[in-house]
């Protein structure tokens, strides 16, 4: 009877660990690093290192004015086997000065809008550099 008794527990305590990693980690947010963070108003360089979309699919990628909603620059980049990707980038014309975000998010059917559902990261950076 105790061995049923723990053989139960057991059993109940392994299912309940596995039910919270796997929640757990679907939560994390992706990792979005780009380098760096302002540039010229003629135009931007950057890295980026990204981790944690979809695995094996696109992720969309948009430059943001928020104040006037203009995107200047879009794009797309494949992901690996961890949902990332590390690429150079370089946003050609000329860009206002200001503040502007860089949207990333799951896109797997490449149609330039977010998957519902699925991961979106915001970055900041600014033109030009103070």
């Amino acid at each position: 009877m105790k061995i049923t008794i723990y053989s139960f527990l057991f059993l109940t305590l392994l299912v309940a660990s596995i039910s919270l990693f796997t929640n757990t980690n679907a939560e994390l947010k992706p990792n979005v690093k780009i380098s760096p963070t302002c540039g010229d108003t003629s135009g931007y360089g950057m890295q980026l290192n990204v981790n944690g979309f979809e695995p094996n699919s696109n992720v969309g990628w948009k430059l943001v004015h928020p104040e006037t909603q203009s995107t200047p620059s879009f794009g797309y980049f494949s992901t690996n086997t961890t949902g990332g990707f590390s690429e150079s980038e370089y946003i050609e014309g000329e860009l206002e000065q200001g503040k502007y975000e860089i949207q990333f998010f799951d896109d797997a059917n490449n149609d330039g809008k977010a998957d519902q559902g699925k991961k979106e990261f915001i970055v900041s950076m600014s033109t030009p550099c103070e």
